[in-house]
């Protein structure tokens, strides 16, 4: 290795550890203020493992080896690196694809600059990689809208086709965020039928559809997303079955399972069941205590993950489930077996928005 290679290779070293600092600051400030906590918090760790790794190269020959001004590349700028005309999802991919590049450099340099610390930065490139990933695909979820969601409403697909999709257009003016088809009775195609044309008739700005368990139905329809029970397929195998930008809900009956969504990258969580309902029987009621527990443990974890309270709420008892601390329900029966589906929705988002002092997000 001549002089003049070790002075170039500190200068690719210099540019490209300046290069990954800065996509990995801005890939953790988009999940920050996208509120992926999980996301945010992982980026910041990897951030400083690899600041601790860097550590013992010798700072003084990088700084001395950095030439900005003369830096051949520095005005070569292609029409696509000035401009962001997809928003936060293509400022994630510039910015995972700068560091991803960065720390392939910085690996390959330290192979002759200082050998004893390329093992763990390819270990931190690949532990990117995956990061990366992770956070485009919740982008591509859209996260925002399912954060700012509060009333969510479980239907079937016992009306007829053109009666079904007038009653959700009805519900989903009155202000209703996310609609579940549950429907165990019908068969799958029937189900794929209507969440298409309930997807079709709707404004995904305003309300998504949801599928109840069946992943199979829900990654070859329209639908936003599928809702899982303790009891149906595991959330990290439907995960891969999901395309990209569908999501993933599980109900839970515990702190433990709410934890154990967390662990499996749900995307939020049903809490319940709260009181006795006319769509699904249970043996036992988490209750009202649950409720509580539940609200005061994503306070204090300082997880930031929806939580639908769910099971036999209606407006006579919705007041129970606002004290034990949540804004977010799930209803059924109350709404779509209402003489006045559209009048009860807007009622429960009324008072749903009250708790959340008139904001939606």
């Amino acid at each position: 290795m001549t002089t003049n290679d070790r002075q170039i290779a500190l200068r690719m070293a210099d540019a490209n550890l300046n290069r990954v600092m800065e996509g990995l600051r801005t890939l953790e400030d988009i999940a920050r203020f996208s509120d992926l906590a999980s996301l945010q918090s992982r980026y910041k760790s990897l951030r400083h493992c690899l600041q601790q790794v860097l550590s013992t190269w010798d700072q003084s020959a990088l700084l001395a080896a950095r030439d900005a001004q003369h830096d051949v590349g520095r005005t070569e700028k292609q029409a696509a690196e000035l401009s962001r005309e997809d928003g936060l999802l293509d400022i994630a991919a510039s910015a995972a694809g700068r560091c991803e590049q960065g720390l392939r450099v910085l690996e390959e340099s330290a192979k002759f600059l200082f050998p004893a610390t390329a093992t763990a930065i390819e270990s931190v490139r690949y532990r990117v990689y995956d990061l990366d990933a992770e956070l485009q695909l919740a982008l591509q979820r859209d996260l925002a809208f399912l954060d700012r969601s509060q009333l969510y409403v479980l239907v079937d697909c016992q009306l007829p086709l053109a009666r079904f999709v007038e009653r959700i257009e009805a519900i989903s003016n009155a202000g209703v965020d996310l609609i579940q088809i549950r429907d165990k009775a019908a068969q799958a195609v029937t189900q794929i039928q209507y969440a298409d044309a309930a997807v079709d008739a709707l404004d995904p700005n305003i309300t998504r559809i949801i599928i109840n368990d069946r992943i199979d139905i829900t990654s070859c329809c329209k639908a936003w997303g599928c809702h899982l029970g303790q009891e149906d397929l595991p959330p990290v195998i439907a995960r891969g079955l999901l395309r990209g930008q569908q999501i993933l809900g599980v109900s839970t009956h515990d702190l433990g399972q709410i934890q154990k969504a967390v662990d499996d990258r749900a995307d939020y969580v049903g809490c319940g069941p709260t009181f006795p309902s006319k769509t699904k029987s249970f043996d036992q009621f988490a209750g009202l205590p649950f409720l509580e527990q539940a609200a005061q443990y994503l306070i204090k974890s300082e997880l930031k993950l929806p939580a639908f309270a769910i099971g036999g709420i209606h407006p006579e008892n919705l007041h129970q489930v606002l004290d034990a601390g949540f804004d977010r329900i799930a209803v059924s029966s109350c709404v779509w077996n209402s003489n006045d589906p559209a009048g009860v929705s807007e009622q429960l988002k009324k008072r749903l928005l009250a708790k959340r002092g008139g904001r939606t997000a």
